[in-house]
């Protein structure tokens, strides 16, 4: 693959689901937002983030990222807009709606870590206009993307091991339901200390908790996403980098979390190293690689991958995305 098919790939994969995938960032302020100051904070992150004011162009088959030249407004609601249907064909929309700001994104343009520098310079563009706070605003460079043929190489057996030789399971696809809760960083912390893991790994025991009486049920299977930059050599990547895991835990009748933390914490460690994320990288993104190498049009892709995934792939009962704590770093004053 050339730069410019590397630079597609990164997130090709949202555009072969059945389902489109948008993420979301808010942030809740002290006092209202003024909607005329964050538009100039959009404008003024343009040059400071270029990677983000593009859109996808598809010609013979093929898509391709070009710059975006076409106004880009800030919305007043917080009600998710299609993306890039009502966003004058960015892959990202910013609002606003009384004293929040949000931020939503289509996956394909980013993941959580992606999209994470990006909110916080638009808020710190704006609180500089709002009340001159003196932010340092430096512009956001990508690394290039991952060489995934490269990726490929270095771990063949990975696609060996997901040869799409499994039983298929039945599974149904329901309306989402969404729920927020607040959980205070500091008593997260506080708990993971206690039980001695991961702070994640402390968030991914209560969720089991709350899987456990939820469904009933004491074998649990669980999913979550870790980041490969840092194994893949591009800690500054703003585009999708990651890897999905998938493990199982068995659980007493209503178990406490000091009974199982410190296996559950054990577990997820082992699966972290950074040989296991490549080979968890190559693994997943290998199966995309196939149908994104395919001289078809993207409907035909579309339903060759979601074969493929319907076959080969890991239903779990639940998915746990964390991108850690927002450090005091990334907001500097002059």
């Amino acid at each position: 693959m050339n730069a410019e098919q590397r630079a597609v790939f990164q997130g090709i994969v949202y555009y072969y689901r059945e389902n489109q995938v948008l993420c979301r960032y808010q942030a809740t302020l002290k006092e209202a937002v003024d909607p005329a100051l964050l538009q100039q904070a959009l404008d003024a992150a343009r040059p400071l983030a270029e990677y983000y004011f593009c859109h996808v162009v598809w010609e013979k088959r093929e898509a391709h990222l070009e710059p975006n030249t076409a106004p880009c407004r800030v919305r007043q609601g917080s009600t998710q807009p299609k993306i890039p249907e009502e966003t004058n064909d960015y892959l990202f929309s910013l609002g606003c709606e009384g004293n929040t700001v949000y931020l939503d994104w289509f996956h394909f343009l980013a993941d959580g870590r992606g999209g994470s520098p990006f909110f916080t310079l638009l808020l710190k563009l704006y609180c500089n206009l709002r009340s001159n706070a003196g932010f340092v605003c430096e512009p956001l460079a990508s690394d290039p993307p991952y060489d995934v043929e490269q990726l490929l190489a270095r771990y063949p057996e990975s696609q060996v091991a997901n040869n799409m030789q499994k039983d298929v399971l039945q599974i149904h696809e329901g309306t989402p339901h969404f729920q927020r809760l607040r959980l205070d960083r500091q008593s997260l912390v506080d708990l993971a200390q206690k039980e001695g893991v991961k702070p994640f790994s402390a968030l991914m025991g209560l969720t089991c908790q709350a899987a456990q009486r939820y469904l009933k049920k004491n074998d649990l299977v669980y999913s979550y996403a870790a980041d490969t930059r840092a194994a893949l050599g591009v800690p500054h990547a703003l585009y999708n980098c990651i890897a999905s895991f998938q493990l199982s835990l068995q659980l007493e009748p209503q178990a406490r979390l000091h009974s199982f933390a410190k296996r559950l914490d054990h577990e997820i460690r082992e699966s972290l190293t950074p040989e296991r994320r490549l080979f968890r990288m190559a693994e997943q993104m290998g199966w995309v690689y196939q149908v994104f190498r395919q001289k078809a049009a993207l409907k035909i892709k579309k339903r060759v991958f979601q074969m493929g995934e319907y076959i080969s792939g890991f239903p779990a009962d639940f998915w746990v995305s964390y991108i850690g704590s927002r450090t005091a770093r990334s907001w500097k004053r002059i």
